[in-house]
């Protein structure tokens, strides 16, 4: 007769059964502990690094650089750590009175297995504010930043910028220039030697469109520009407190510093410029060197510059190509063998 009462596991199948059962038990706890274990090590980190940047502002508060956020919030724990600025401030003291750079917001993020490796994120408009300067406004459409360091010391940056816009103020006129994308890259320069202090910059604008561009060249078309440059002894740029008796400049002149230009590049239409070259400061403070130059398709801005018709011919003789030197020296800028400007002394 059939029943419904179902049959009794044999005895080494409940053993298998408990068996399991107990491995399953072992293996959960084990994962509590590890996820307790690394929620105590992030709440640890997190405390660390909150402390390190509140000793970071207040040092650079000491020399002359508050940054503030109408609020701060940490976040992310146990994976990553977190912090978002609200509305950040910066406000940079100077002799002549105080500049002050605006945002939205700022936010930095780090994996909690790799704090050396920092992602920046930031949200405009970032307005800046200046004695003497018109009403200033940047934005975009989104702003990514990477930060690498290596020992305790800053190894390479990356930064990416989509749809940057610059707002100048131009009497009752705001002046918008814009682009559609900005990179610019930073990394200590192999090919220099490690007394150099050197460091590599590499960045590129697409497609800026620039009415003031437009105007002196008297075409509307977009331009792509990129640049490749070497800067030595780059320490000796760093800021220093408000009443440091030598301006970043000059601290960087005095140790011998200077610019290469492995290479400068700017197309807009039928023009393409090219340059490159050794650049420095002299003791008046004004730049001196040497940048080797290439001009083509120049022929319709020659005309709107209101330059000589010699100069005109003179492209027309070199099928629309230049390749002139350009020498900066004891405050002149020539030309080739002619003299086209008095230089000025940058500070």
């Amino acid at each position: 007769m059939p029943t419904s009462i179902p049959s009794v596991p044999a005895r080494r199948d409940r053993k298998k059964l408990n068996g399991a059962r107990r491995t399953a038990l072992v293996a959960l706890c084990l994962l509590l502990l590890v996820c307790g274990a690394g929620a105590g090590f992030s709440y640890v980190v997190s405390g660390r690094v909150q402390a390190g940047i509140d000793a970071d502002l207040a040092q650079e508060a000491q020399n002359g650089r508050k940054l503030s956020c109408a609020t701060r919030e940490f976040f992310g724990f146990p994976f990553r750590i977190a912090m978002r600025c609200d509305a950040p401030r910066l406000e940079i003291e100077r002799p002549s009175g105080k500049v002050v750079l605006s945002a939205a917001r700022l936010t930095g993020v780090a994996q909690i297995y790799d704090l050396n490796h920092v992602i920046i994120e930031a949200q405009g408009p970032l307005s800046f504010e200046a004695p003497g300067v018109s009403d200033t406004e940047a934005d975009w459409h989104s702003l990514l930043m990477g930060l690498v360091a290596q020992g305790g010391v800053l190894d390479h940056a990356d930064m990416a910028v989509e749809g940057p816009s610059l707002r100048v103020r131009d009497g009752q006129n705001m002046l918008t220039t814009q682009a559609e994308r900005f990179e610019l890259h930073a990394r200590r320069d192999p090919g220099r030697s490690p007394e150099d202090g050197a460091v590599e910059l590499s960045s590129k604008l697409v497609r800026l469109a620039s009415p003031l561009l437009d105007g002196i060249l008297g075409e509307e078309t977009p331009a792509n520009a990129d640049i490749d440059v070497s800067i030595s002894n780059v320490a000796a740029l760093q800021p220093l407190a408000p009443s440091a008796s030598s301006a970043p400049l000059e601290r960087w002149r005095l140790a011998g510093g200077t610019v290469r230009v492995a290479a400068a590049n700017l197309a807009k239409g039928s023009l393409k410029a090219g340059a490159s070259g050794e650049l420095q400061l002299d003791e008046l403070h004004r730049v001196t060197g040497r940048l080797d130059t290439s001009l083509e398709g120049a022929e319709a801005a020659v005309t709107r510059l209101g330059l000589p018709a010699g100069a005109l011919a003179f492209l027309k003789l070199n099928g629309g190509k230049l390749h002139l030197p350009v020498t900066m020296a004891n405050g002149r800028m020539a030309v080739g063998p002619i003299s086209v400007a008095r230089l000025i002394p940058l500070y």
